[in-house]
């Protein structure tokens, strides 16, 4: 019964020309089973989105940014998938990729300064360098290409505590203009490459609470910069962010007194390689319809290709009509009696619960919606979405 929902979306797909598209990547691979940071995983891994990725989806597709997720996490983590995703993706020149790991690592001894990914297995022939990953994404064309790793040699001690600016928000997510420039002049302004990691060899990455739950201290950090600091800043610089980021989280380690008296004189210092030059930015477009297809098998796949769907239907720079036409063709995606449950930006609350007919309808009517994003779905035996949870994210 799969094969009926693979061919449907083949038949999505295909409803138009092929034509040459600009595309944000992100590749996530996201340790959420580990019993010792799972459940601090699981939260990075809300945080991730709800915070960074989903609103740098939606402010980019104004320049027609088409967007290509990738969400590896639980079960579905593992080395063979990480080679398999890096391997296999397609790029064109004035595409954005960016791979951020959020698990277990250890230091990869005499070869480099950046640490080796364990993608949620301990066989160490099997470990994948954070280089490789660079080097193999950089090699793919891109306009710019970044690669980031959350991990350590090890993750122990009770968490610190740090309170970012921004507060819990259990409502939809709104874009203000400062963010919406801030996030413009960062990622359009800027060609080249970056490779970046939390901590620097023999140091470990440390887990802090904060008044949104608990993470590490280098994601809040990244957080923070661009929530509450870039968008402040008239001239957002990549350079000058990653300093104050490895100065805050230096400090915040050392000053973290449940970790310096399980671990006297711990430290954390992220360390990079920034190739990054400022360039024209491109040319802004209009945004296209999705036209790569991979057999519908797994839940990250169905997600993959549901969350360009909704993408493409939530832009309004797509005719109106095109936007109506896809979106009933989509409503074939689902099962019966399936609901759609709106969540807030942050936490586990819904906002609001709909059928996927009046899901679909809406956000391809709705003009203030700048993008909707897929938290997590599940599929019935024959493969159709019988559940689906998403954040949707307004023009402010």
């Amino acid at each position: 019964m799969r094969q009926i929902i693979s061919a449907i979306f083949t038949l999505m797909f295909m409803t138009v020309m092929t034509l040459h598209a600009k595309t944000l990547h992100w590749l996530t691979f996201i340790d959420t089973t580990d019993s010792n940071v799972g459940e601090i995983d699981k939260n990075t891994r809300k945080l991730l989105y709800s915070r960074w990725i989903n609103i740098v989806n939606a402010v980019l597709k104004e320049n027609g940014y088409s967007v290509n997720v990738v969400d590896v996490y639980g079960s579905e983590l593992s080395p063979e998938k990480c080679k398999s995703v890096v391997n296999n993706l397609r790029c064109s020149d004035e595409d954005i990729v960016i791979f951020y790991y959020v698990g277990h690592g250890t230091e990869n001894t005499g070869a480099s300064k950046y640490p080796l990914m364990l993608m949620g297995q301990s066989n160490v022939n099997k470990f994948i360098p954070l280089t490789w990953v660079h080097n193999k994404l950089k090699d793919k064309g891109a306009r710019m290409t970044l690669t980031i790793g959350m991990c350590c040699n090890a993750r122990q001690g009770a968490p610190g505590r740090l309170s970012p600016s921004f507060g819990t928000n259990y409502g939809n997510t709104y874009v203000d203009q400062d963010m919406s420039v801030c996030i413009k002049k960062l990622f359009l302004n800027y060609r080249g490459d970056m490779l970046l990691t939390s901590a620097s060899p023999t140091e470990s990455s440390w887990a802090c609470g904060s008044s949104v739950g608990d993470t590490d201290y280098f994601t809040l950090e990244l957080l923070i910069q661009f929530n509450d600091v870039l968008p402040n800043k008239s001239n957002p610089d990549w350079s000058e962010m990653l300093q104050t980021l490895k100065y805050e989280v230096y400090n915040n380690v050392r000053n973290n007194t449940s970790i310096q008296r399980s671990h006297p004189g711990a430290t954390q210092t992220p360390l990079w390689e920034n190739n990054l030059t400022t360039a024209s930015a491109p040319q802004p477009t209009n945004q296209e319809q999705p036209s790569q297809v991979v057999s519908s098998g797994s839940k990250t796949e169905v997600k993959t290709q549901l969350d360009k769907l909704l993408c493409y239907i939530s832009s309004y720079q797509v005719d109106e009509m095109d936007r109506i036409t896809l979106s009933k063709k989509m409503e074939r995606l689902f099962a019966k009696n399936t609901v759609v449950r709106i969540m807030s930006q942050d936490g586990n609350v819904v906002v609001d619960k709909e059928t996927p007919e009046k899901f679909l309808s809406r956000i391809a009517t709705t003009p203030r919606i700048m993008n909707v994003s897929i938290v997590d779905l599940n599929l019935n035996p024959s493969g159709y979405v019988s559940s689906l949870r998403v954040r949707e994210i307004y023009k402010k």
